[in-house]
């Protein structure tokens, strides 16, 4: 609650010395919300000697959030032992999903999403994303060298009759188009400096 955390905010500030900001989470989609949040922390990270996220503290749904944004932005989280004692730094993926998932993969992802979420064919996708067919293929299925949408776990592919598959967008995807979307931050965060 915002009132916790401004507290918090002005304990860290006065004990540490150290300069805080917050950045409030919308309840209404907490996943959604904290990825956003993150993202705006790391467009800022310049600022930030490191960035580390706090993933046991608030409720369940929100540190499975604080995780699955710091994996998706492989950004260093950490949580604390049973105890409350000591910090535990949690595995970081050596690659974000922003850095394995191509420009051109990004791409499908939003045209799927722009689409409804799924399309029936590769035919279709081809028609709405002006990619030829081979080079969807590759970017939705992957090759030997290179994992396609479906195997990160982007995409939902489903074989039909005679070879055709029809493709949907899975949680994950949405999560990572809308993470690539935000260019500029909102106005959801609070300058902690500045609480009396």
């Amino acid at each position: 609650d915002k009132s916790k955390a401004e507290d918090f905010a002005k304990k860290i500030k006065s004990v540490l010395a150290l300069p805080v900001n917050l950045y409030l989470v919308n309840e209404e989609n907490v996943v959604r919300d904290t990825l956003e949040r993150v993202n705006e922390i790391l467009m800022h990270s310049k600022e930030f000697h490191q960035v580390l996220v706090n993933v046991s503290s608030g409720e369940k749904l929100l540190g499975c959030a604080a995780l699955s944004s710091s994996f998706v932005n492989g950004v260093k989280a950490f949580g604390m032992d049973h105890n409350n004692a000591y910090p535990i730094l949690m595995p970081v993926l050596k690659l974000s999903y922003n850095e394995i998932v191509s420009d051109a993969k990004i791409k499908i992802l939003k045209v799927i999403e722009e689409a409804g979420g799924s399309l029936d064919s590769l035919e279709q996708l081809e028609q709405v994303s002006g990619l030829g067919k081979p080079l969807l293929s590759y970017h939705v299925q992957g090759a030997k060298d290179s994992k396609g949408l479906a195997s990160l776990g982007l995409l939902d592919v489903e074989r039909k009759e005679r070879g055709k598959i029809s493709v949907s967008i899975t949680s994950l995807g949405k999560l990572l188009v809308n993470n690539h979307n935000l260019t500029k931050p909102s106005n959801t965060n609070i300058d902690a400096n500045n609480i009396d």
